[in-house]
């Protein structure tokens, strides 16, 4: 959105080319913009959490578009702000929200926002208290320490920042008494999309997360001085010179939108499965992969038994023939609806029996008929043995996830899959 052209005014010194004039705006000292009448008692303590890189101007602007929502909407006015960046973010944010300033009368850039916002008495408000930032740390095992991190440019930084993002969202999401409103409109793109994805893996039903929007010139980072939100009183006026135009621009002019950004939550699927949480994002991605396996149901497994393989999904795993035998018989049991066994030595003695019939379905000289003739000697401890060995060539193809459905459980000697005849 642009600026409503308004008529040339000189500066100090005599302009020689025009630029755009702010209107005259009343100096009665009246606000502009009334500030909304919050409430001091939140029902949840609301938390702002975001993820910020060099330019620290999207904390404010967000800030100033959730108490200044769109005609119909509740403003927000957040308790806490938890901001995790990196090393050079902090002290971006050091520099920019926490200097004082000419520019807002000797306060500070969050000073000015938090009187716009909470009034004359915002001294003695607690709300909107930015806590000490968090700066993603990484460890060296080389010198047996963690360092700061200057910034994401490897995959190990990746995995570092996932896990760092996932565990400050934790610290707050298992606080029931706390709403999350979480922003992903600073940083690399990577802390963007790590943090919509801690979202959708640890969000609950009321938390929020959203995307801040500002009206062109006023997102433009080389704007002096430099766009923080909008202006509300006609004292405190913020005028803005455009860097390649030199239009005189007025930050009461800009427009800023708060856009919710839709995500899945997926953090009912499984707490009563695994009992906690894992501890490491790509642990925590692996754990909703294997409950939403469950959720889908049974894997389909087909047999080949010419070339003595399993084929399950796009993995295939080749047997030896007695393995081959074994399994085959416990997917026949599952496809004929027979309940599970509940010990193996009864697995032991229903195999030898069901091996006899199996092997008369092939002709002499193949691999069936030779494990038939060859394996009499059918025990617990040789079924045991056989299932081992059958659940590390599964895991080596990648199917470690599905291993509750291929395989037997304690105490119930049985599998659950699909047989594609």
């Amino acid at each position: 959105m642009k600026p409503k052209q308004e008529q040339s005014r000189p500066s100090n010194s005599a302009r020689k080319s025009t630029v755009r004039q702010v209107p005259t705006k009343p100096t009665t000292g009246k606000q502009d913009i009334p500030i909304p009448d919050f409430p001091s008692t939140p029902k949840r303590e609301i938390i702002l959490f975001a993820v910020t890189g060099m330019s620290p101007a999207v904390l404010t602007e967000t800030v100033w578009a959730l108490a200044h929502p769109a005609k119909g909407q509740d403003p927000i006015v957040p308790d806490r702000v938890v901001v995790v960046t990196t090393l050079p973010g902090k002290l971006k944010i050091d520099e920019e929200l926490f200097t004082p300033t000419p520019n807002y009368g000797g306060l500070t850039v969050w000073q000015a926002l938090r009187k716009a916002i909470l009034g004359a008495a915002f001294e003695s408000d607690p709300r909107l208290n930015m806590e000490e930032i968090r700066v993603i740390s990484r460890r060296d095992p080389k010198q047996g320490r963690s360092y700061l991190l200057e910034d994401i440019r490897t995959p190990a930084d990746n995995e570092v920042a996932a896990d760092f993002i996932l565990e400050e969202l934790r610290k707050l999401t298992e606080n029931p008494d706390t709403q999350i409103i979480a922003s992903l409109a600073g940083g690399r793109k990577t802390m963007s999309a790590l943090l919509y994805a801690a979202m959708s893996l640890l969000g609950r039903d009321h938390d929020r997360l959203t995307h801040v929007l500002v009206s062109e010139p006023f997102d433009d980072p080389a704007l002096k001085p430099r766009f923080y939100f909008p202006s509300v009183e006609a004292a405190s006026e913020q005028l803005h010179q455009h860097p390649r135009t030199s239009a005189v621009l007025s930050g009461a002019d800009a427009t800023l939108w708060l856009a919710d950004v839709p995500f899945v939550r997926l953090r009912h699927l499984f707490p009563k499965q695994l009992g906690r949480y894992p501890g490491k994002f790509s642990g925590l991605v692996r754990a909703y992969l294997t409950r939403i396996e469950e959720i889908s149901g049974p894997p389909e497994v087909s047999l080949d038994p010419d070339n003595l393989t399993l084929h399950v999904g796009d993995a295939h795993v080749r047997l030896t023939a007695r393995e081959f035998a074994l399994y085959a018989f416990l997917a026949e049991r599952c496809r004929d609806g027979k309940p599970p066994l509940d010990r193996q030595k009864c697995a032991a003695d229903e195999l030898k029996n069901w091996i006899n019939s199996w092997a008369e379905r092939f002709g002499p000289g193949t691999n069936q008929r030779e494990t038939l003739l060859t394996w009499r000697d059918i025990d617990e401890d040789d079924i045991r043995k056989k299932l081992s060995s059958i659940r590390q060539k599964f895991r080596t193809a990648g199917l470690a996830h599905l291993l509750h459905f291929l395989l037997p459980q304690p105490r119930v000697f049985g599998i659950r899959v699909r047989l594609k005849t």
